[in-house]
């Protein structure tokens, strides 16, 4: 009877949650047009609203997920709502799976946390993925536009042919924004809509970079050259540092691969009475998941030591 209940709040808790957070979301979305739409009308009064315009909310105005998705690509109205719905459906499925092998109600719960944490991991995974294709075309645009300034090219002309021969179609939609809507809205505006596209370090000092050139006087191809040399050492100083931490990575698994193999050694010695608990009792399928959720939580902080900023 405690089994048939708690199967039946598992699987009605999580759809109520559903419906409330579509409820909530559908409120959140129609008072944030609301606001959208009340600010145009104040700032202007010869603004004609387009319907389509309005759903392009900025990044300033959105919330901390909406950022992160819309650095990812994913610019849809209701990305939030849909990101959340995914990760809650992840968590429940995964966790239902692993209940019905283990049949624990604290395992349940605790792979229902960490499984709906899973595709924010993707998502940040997916950001550092458009992050480092941008940027490395990024490099490699800087040399082309320096390239052609030395030989007496104009910046502008220089820019335009080296995104038309440019091979990513991600570095070429943040580019396309500067090259069409530059006269319209200015150099300023058009750099704030291309990094509220991808999230990248290098294409902020490449902005910096051109301001302070043009206004400094001097030879603005000089300025890019410094701007590619410095680019191009940290390249290097990042494939250094990379190597490293791969070292440290392989040792780390090496160590675990060490205590798998002498759990196995200890197991046959004494007479598969480990896998018995750990496996075969209730108390040790508990304890055997909570020592590979330490065991994976120290790699986890082990590759943010590690990470390269």
């Amino acid at each position: 009877m405690d089994d048939n209940l708690f199967l039946f709040f598992i699987i009605t808790i999580p759809l109520l949650l559903v419906i409330f957070l579509v409820t909530l979301y559908a409120y959140y979305s129609k008072m944030k047009l609301k606001r959208v739409i009340i600010n145009t009308l104040s700032s202007t009064h010869s603004k004609i609203i387009d319907k389509n315009k309005t759903e392009n909310v900025s990044l300033k105005n959105s919330s901390w997920l909406g950022k992160k998705l819309k650095y990812a690509g994913f610019n849809a109205k209701g990305a939030e709502f849909m990101f959340i719905l995914i990760s809650i459906v992840f968590g429940f499925l995964f966790s239902f799976f692993i209940f019905f092998i283990s049949n624990s109600k604290v395992i349940f719960v605790f792979t229902f946390l960490i499984f709906s944490f899973f595709p924010y991991l993707f998502l940040v995974k997916l950001i550092k993925a458009r992050e480092e294709e941008f940027n490395t075309n990024l490099k490699g645009m800087i040399d082309k536009v320096t390239s052609m300034m030395k030989s007496g090219v104009g910046f502008e002309q220089a820019l335009k042919k080296s995104i038309l021969t440019c091979k990513s179609k991600l570095t070429q939609d943040v580019f396309n924004i500067y090259i069409n809507e530059k006269a319209i809205i200015g150099e300023d505006k058009c750099f704030e809509k291309m990094f509220e596209i991808i999230e990248s370090k290098e294409l902020r000092i490449f902005y910096l970079t051109i301001s302070i050139g043009r206004k400094s006087g001097g030879k603005f191809s000089n300025t890019l050259e410094t701007l590619r040399k410095t680019l191009q050492d940290q390249g290097e100083i990042k494939q250094e540092i990379t190597s490293s931490t791969k070292e440290i990575r392989v040792g780390t698994y090496m160590i675990i691969g060490l205590i798998v193999f002498t759990y196995m050694m200890m197991n046959n010695a004494l007479g598969n009475s480990l896998n018995a608990h750990f496996f075969g009792s209730d108390i040790g399928k508990v304890q055997m998941f909570f020592i590979c959720l330490w065991v994976a939580f120290g790699i986890f902080i082990n590759n943010l030591l590690t990470k390269i900023k």
